[in-house]
């Protein structure tokens, strides 16, 4: 470690205690850059270096020609959700089967691509399925799969119906889920959907798009879930942790 990296630390540590101590209270501001540069006999880039890292714990402000000023007398408390894998990404019980009954090739309409946020035009794979607990139960789910049709094949994969279609194409095809994002609505449910789900018309159903991206934020798989109303339950668990906003 550098004596300039020492001392940064050391005058941010400073500034951060006589913040947590109320020296510098609550909406008030912090010395000048100047006058900063002075008391810890620093150059103005090891102040603002300083000053950074108090920027990043949350607990001040700089705007050009206003000041710093102290915003919060703590580090702030996040409570995160932590997610072990992708199967915990709001997944199904293990014991749970899939059926697929529509297997074709598409390209995207104006309906669709409002959807999945994807151009119109974009040529995919669709599997759609049912999710049961077992072959005589009520439907827990309809899901519509939407795949690069590169990556049609997995259908014909042994495990096809026994673990989740991302992690068959990463198997097959050693493409990485690099980050997934879910987006939770509530939808009705259309003639063909309900039909399926042995529910009725324009039922209210909760409808849950979840992304799965490559590195280069692509989506190379959309999945498009409805749960009919009463068939789905969700908890998530989330802990206490003290980290920089």
């Amino acid at each position: 470690m550098t004596l300039k990296q020492t001392l940064y630390q050391k005058i941010s540590a400073t500034l951060a205690d006589r913040i947590f101590s109320g020296m510098y209270p609550l909406g008030t501001y912090l010395p000048t850059e100047e006058l900063l540069c002075k008391e810890f006999d620093a150059s103005h880039h090891s102040v603002r270096d300083a000053l950074k890292i108090l920027i990043g714990k949350g607990l001040i402000t700089r705007r050009a020609g206003s000041g710093t000023k102290v915003i919060a007398a703590s580090e702030p408390t996040v409570f995160a959700n932590v997610a072990g894998d992708l199967r915990h990404l709001f997944s199904y019980p293990n014991n749970t089967i899939r059926n697929n009954l529509i297997e074709e090739h598409l390209t995207c309409d104006a309906a669709l691509s409002e959807i999945l946020g994807c151009p119109i035009s974009t040529p995919w794979f669709r599997i759609g399925a049912l999710r049961k607990l077992n072959e005589s139960a009520q439907p827990l789910c309809w899901t519509d799969f939407y795949l690069l049709p590169r990556y049609s094949e997995v259908v014909k994969l042994k495990e096809h119906f026994t673990i989740p279609v991302h992690e068959q194409i990463e198997k097959s095809y050693g493409q990485r889920v690099e980050s997934a994002t879910v987006g939770i609505s509530l939808s009705r449910l259309n003639a063909k959907t309900a039909k399926a789900l042995g529910v009725k018309e324009n039922s209210p159903a909760l409808r849950i798009i979840r992304h799965y991206l490559d590195a280069q934020k692509n989506a190379f798989e959309i999945t498009v879930s409805y749960h009919p109303e009463g068939e789905y339950n969700c908890e998530l668990n989330f802990h206490r942790e003290l980290r920089p906003r």
